[in-house]
Formats: C-alpha cells, sequence, structure tokens
C-alpha cells in the first residue's frame, strides 16, 4: 500500500471509450501507482488499438 497518495492514479480496468455506464462502474476502478498507470498499463492499451479497431 502506498502512504503518498499523490503517486496513485484511478484506473479503469476495462477500458471505457466513452461508454459513461463504464466510467462510473465503481467496480471497473483501481488505484494504480502513477509510474505503473503511465507506463505499462498505457502500453498494453495503446498496443491492442489495431485490435479494437481504433486503428486500421
Amino acid at each position: 500500500m502506498e502512504a503518498n497518495t499523490s503517486l496513485l492514479v484511478c484506473d479503469h480496468k476495462r477500458p471505457h471509450r466513452g461508454d459513461e455506464r463504464l466510467f462510473w462502474d465503481e467496480t471497473n476502478l483501481q488505484t494504480l501507482l502513477k509510474s505503473c498507470h503511465d507506463k505499462a498499463k498505457q502500453k498494453a492499451e495503446q498496443s491492442s488499438l489495431h485490435t479494437r479497431g481504433v486503428w486500421h
């Protein structure tokens, strides 16, 4: 558990992609260290854009 909460961000487990219901669903939220969110999580999401129909 991180004592310095300024290092934490709220993250969506499943990308909401504009779906307000999924965006506000508390079961879809988790906290991550900002460094993990900005590196590993974003890299994983960006790498899947072509398979989700975002990039062709």
